[in-house]
């Protein structure tokens, strides 16, 4: 199997502003219609199913697809607070299992073009990015990565051109072997993980584990971008002429976390 690097969004999150000055308890904002049209989600899935819960302060969910068809994409409201708009949410399987149908129904899925339309037509923005960079076959190791940051032979360079100090640099594993680096807080604007893909498939059996086993190594590059730091992103994709999005992507990437032999 040949050397591969694939850049994709693993997942996104929209919110889109609520046209309606007042909603009462039983009222859907009429913007959902317009998202199930964009997105055609009635030609693709089944009925949704409605619940009178959700998370982040939004009280009212659609729920499109499902555990057992692989995926989840909710679209979710509260009526009592317009101001919060309403949130359109495609986890990593979600994203996938639309992705799957759409081929499946000769539907095309143009995340520049759906970035553009939530921005320039619906007037929202991109609240949270997940932007994933997969290394296949390229002789990297998250182990030999994390062991040369212990020794101080790597650094992190942060947007301000400024070593990332240690202490904001996890891991899980042992002393011997790791297998997954973090870097920065889970609660911030902006995180970083780099893995090893090719063990978390194989020991989860997950959905690309014939891939895994077939390539001698996996690591894979996750960027997780919320709040101001996604605005940021969706902005600036929503202005691009090309549909090549990624090298973008892997730039934003590497502008917050770069990572270069240290000459100290």
């Amino acid at each position: 199997m040949k050397a591969l690097k694939n850049v994709k969004i693993d997942q996104i999150r929209f919110t889109v502003p609520i046209v309606e000055d007042k909603l009462k308890d039983t009222d859907e904002p009429s913007i959902i219609k317009a998202i199930n049209r964009y997105f055609k989600f009635r030609l693709i899935f089944n009925n949704p199913v409605k619940k009178l819960t959700g998370k982040n302060g939004y009280t009212n969910s659609i729920l499109w697809g499902s555990n057992e068809q692989g995926g989840l994409i909710s679209i979710m409201y509260n009526p009592n607070r317009i101001d919060m708009g309403v949130m359109i949410d495609f986890t990593s399987s979600g994203k996938l299992l639309y992705e799957s149908l759409c081929q499946l129904n000769s539907i095309e899925v143009n995340w520049r073009k759906i970035i553009t339309a939530i921005y320039q037509r619906y007037h929202g923005h991109t609240t949270r990015i997940d932007v994933a960079i997969d290394l296949i076959n390229k002789g990297y190791s998250v182990n030999t990565i994390y062991q040369n940051l212990k020794n101080g032979k790597y650094v992190f360079i942060n947007p301000r051109n400024q070593k990332i100090n240690s202490n904001r640099i996890q891991h899980i594993g042992t002393s011997d072997v790791v297998n997954t680096i973090y870097v920065g807080s889970r609660f911030s604007d902006s995180y970083l993980r780099i893995y090893d893909k090719k063990t978390e498939q194989l020991s989860k059996q997950g959905m690309f584990h014939t891939l895994a086993n077939s390539c001698d190594d996996w690591v894979r590059v996750e960027g997780e971008f919320k709040n101001r730091e996604c605005h940021q992103i969706g902005a600036i994709v929503s202005t691009l002429t090309t549909d090549n999005i990624g090298p973008y992507l892997v730039n934003y990437v590497n502008k917050h976390w770069k990572l270069v032999v240290n000459n100290d």
